[in-house]
């Protein structure tokens, strides 16, 4: 929750992979971007999923693209933090999903130009 004490509702704001480290997000070493956005005042809907506090998108760079399908070199994966009425575990985290994100999940690099720059 710390991440969000001094950034807008819901605005999508890069932070470093050492922030997020601990939550075991996918393609650690491929990583190339991680992006995060939330509320703790205004929760969402995600997913069919009540209570959502925190999103992120985890930008990756593809190492072995399916050539045969055309797929770019990245690869958009999206989590979400939901909270939960559990006094020892409060929060939930669902993904990775490839939908959801801002970029597409086979994205190239112009779609980067999707999120906002400061």
């Amino acid at each position: 929750m710390a991440l969000f004490q001094s950034r807008p509702e819901w605005k999508p704001t890069e932070v470093s992979w050492e922030k997020i480290s601990s939550l075991g997000l996918v393609r650690q070493k491929e990583t190339i971007s991680v992006w995060i956005s939330g509320s703790s005042s205004n929760p969402q809907l995600a997913h069919l999923v009540n209570n959502v506090i925190i999103g992120i998108d985890v930008l990756t760079r593809e190492t072995k693209p399916k050539t045969k399908k055309d797929e770019p070199e990245g690869n958009a994966y999206h989590y979400f933090v939901q909270r939960i009425n559990h006094e020892q575990y409060p929060f939930m985290l669902y993904g990775p999903i490839d939908d959801g994100t801002i970029a597409p999940h086979w994205f190239d690099y112009e779609d980067l130009d999707l999120y906002p720059k400061d």
